[in-house]
């Protein structure tokens, strides 16, 4: 019989760039946890140990604990981190969760690669008492501030605009950011303007493209996102990110922290977070009270079908691949 676990359990499975951050960020907070990773590139105590020098890991109260086999792991789980890559998302959850039970679920973006793995998904998330996923625009102070002074304006506009920004995999981080912004739906996804020339992202197996994206929402707001392709000699251009609106217009630099426009009662100051710096407080408050501001499965999820939809149909019918799964994450 396994032992009853006193301290919250928090499952983590994918423990590469994003997971590892996730692990930090929980090991900072005050409350000890038992913490339990799951990787298959995690087999062993030597690699364990390897893994945790590779990301300076210090365990300090609480309990950190790796398996490659999910019999070794509790029953029950108050909250499981789903970080692997999309394509094994829905798959090595599953798994993993055969014969256990478990509180709540984040889950990183993008959610799938298949349309069949995301409605999967959609059953998998209802044994839990609620799902997110992360989208962490959300969690800001400045861009909460944003959102409450932005309350009222209208329809809005959102422009994002720079070269070789990996649009594929982090578009939908802006899509979230609109919804949240505006209140409104995803209703519509342009991928006209794709450039038809997919290449392959940094990360081995998986694909990205340049060209436009443009998203429209339910009550006239817009989304549209554009990255360039740069030639061989050429220096990439920041990132330009702007809210425009009939009444004025708001520029926002990421990388500065600073939100500024004709908009805005004063500029705002603010800083990009890390995961590592998010994680705990968010654990914390999911644990104590069952909520938090990322948005959840549900409505991630229909934003994602769209996505998805929209980028099989451009692969199938300009780029000639019948298959129902598009390699991004």
């Amino acid at each position: 019989m396994k032992p009853k676990q006193l301290d919250p359990q928090i499952a983590i499975l994918g423990v590469g760039q994003l997971g590892s951050r996730y692990v930090q960020g929980l090991l900072s907070g005050i409350e000890p946890l038992g913490i339990w990773i799951h990787d298959p590139a995690i087999n062993s105590i030597l690699k364990f140990d390897s893994w945790r020098a590779t990301y300076g890991i210090d365990i300090g109260h609480h309990s950190l604990r790796f398996t490659n086999n999910s019999q070794e792991s509790p029953d029950h789980f108050d909250l499981v981190i789903s970080s692997t890559s999309a394509d094994v998302r829905y798959k090595s959850l599953n798994a993993f969760l055969d014969g256990k039970n478990f509180d709540y679920l984040i889950l990183e973006k993008l959610l799938s690669t298949r349309l069949e793995d995301l409605e999967k998904l959609s059953l998998l998330v209802q044994r839990g008492k609620e799902s997110w996923v992360n989208h962490p625009m959300r969690l800001f102070p400045h861009y909460q501030q944003l959102k409450t002074e932005l309350s009222g304006v209208g329809r809005i506009e959102v422009v994002v605009d720079g070269s070789d920004w990996n649009l594929a995999s982090n578009s939908m981080h802006y899509s979230d950011f609109t919804r949240w912004l505006t209140g409104e739906k995803l209703v519509d996804l342009d991928h006209s303007l794709v450039e038809s020339q997919w290449r392959q992202s940094k990360r081995s197996g998986y694909l990205e493209f340049t060209g436009v994206l443009k998203y429209r929402y339910s009550e006239g707001s817009e989304l549209v996102m554009e990255s360039r392709r740069i030639t061989k000699n050429e220096s990439p251009s920041p990132l330009k990110f702007s809210i425009r609106t009939s009444l004025g217009e708001v520029i926002i630099k990421e990388g500065a922290g600073t939100v500024q426009g004709s908009l805005l009662k004063e500029s705002l100051q603010g800083k990009f977070l890390l995961q590592s710096e998010l994680a705990s407080d968010l654990v914390r408050e999911i644990l104590e009270t069952g909520q938090c501001a990322l948005p959840k499965f549900e409505d991630a999820r229909d934003d994602h079908a769209i996505y998805l939809t929209g980028l099989l149909d451009y692969q199938r019918n300009i780029l000639g691949n019948l298959s129902e799964t598009v390699m991004i994450t």
